[in-house]
């Protein structure tokens, strides 16, 4: 068993132990144990929470918690409509007295997009922060219940889990015992960057129909030469729109030529959904599926 799932194995357990604190209707204070093993004590349900993470923010709002929001990163995506919210800074090394000065009772983070000296900062300040892991789709659902039990929003976060899981169900029909294409999913162009072992992002792609190549890497992300990717046999090459140029130039450089994907121009810009590990993610295996395991048309008669 790895750390990561160790840790989180430690934090159902201890969340069981503490009985009704998880509860609806629970009394507070309450004790949680976050993904890395951080004591978090909340007096009373969060009302002020700072996102420190825009996988965090969609699920805070798909929650219905968007009213909650005091502080954002600046790559956070705020639904049309939505008050303006204080920004922060970036993922990495955010602005502390920007956060300290929306006066949150919670700080939320990742470890997909955060540092955990970054929570544990915030942690000194004062300011309870919570960081949840999602190496896989399965632990991203884990994270919004997390988050419903955290908020005191448990119907909900059960109501959207069920939701998404039946759509997750959808697509592992439509995909079983169809062949899996060769994936490489191209996070960066230059160097071409892609996802390795443990990454959400190769579990979405599974689930999607795909193999993606990278998924046995040693290491989470890993670089590929155009050798190594001649070597792959890959037969569709997926990116999202921050690689459309690098995406739309590949048909007309030579040396691309021999990998099956360029020949087929089997090369899709898809939604940047598939990147963030929230509530998104079934939306963006949804999409890759339908990419790659395209429906027949219906005849008419």
């Amino acid at each position: 068993m790895s750390s990561t799932r160790s840790k989180r194995t430690i934090a159902i357990l201890l969340a069981a132990a503490e009985g009704a604190t998880d509860r609806p209707g629970g009394s507070w204070p309450r004790l949680y144990t976050d993904a890395v093993g951080r004591k978090v004590t909340l007096p009373a349900p969060p009302a002020r929470i700072v996102s420190l993470a825009p996988s965090v923010t969609e699920m805070l709002f798909a929650l219905g918690l968007g009213d909650r929001l005091v502080g954002v990163t600046d790559f956070c995506r705020l639904p049309g409509g939505s008050p303006a919210v204080a920004r922060i800074g970036g993922l990495i090394n955010p602005d502390l007295e920007k956060i300290v000065s929306v006066k949150p009772d919670l700080a939320l983070a990742t470890t997909s997009g955060n540092y955990l000296d970054d929570a544990d900062r915030i942690a000194r300040l004062g300011i309870p922060a919570y960081t949840f892991d999602t190496p896989s789709v399965e632990a991203v659902l884990g994270s919004i219940d997390d988050l419903g039990r955290i908020a005191g929003v448990e119907t909900a976060a059960a109501s959207l889990m069920a939701s998404l899981r039946e759509r997750l169900a959808t697509v592992e029909k439509r995909v079983a015992g169809k062949p899996r294409p060769r994936v490489l999913f191209v996070i960066w162009g230059d160097p071409i960057l892609a996802p390795g072992r443990g990454a959400f992002l190769n579990d979405a792609l599974a689930r999607a129909g795909a193999e993606p190549i990278s998924s046995s890497a040693a290491s989470r992300w890993v670089e590929y030469d155009l050798e190594r990717i001649i070597s792959a046999r890959i037969d569709v090459i997926l990116t999202v729109p921050d690689n459309r140029a690098f995406a739309e130039s590949l048909a007309s450089r030579p040396e691309w030529t021999p990998v099956p994907a360029v020949k087929s121009r089997r090369i899709h810009v898809v939604s940047d959904a598939i990147q963030q590990p929230g509530p998104r993610i079934v939306e963006a295996i949804e999409e890759i599926a339908a990419i790659l395991h395209p429906e027949p048309p219906s005849r008419s008669r």
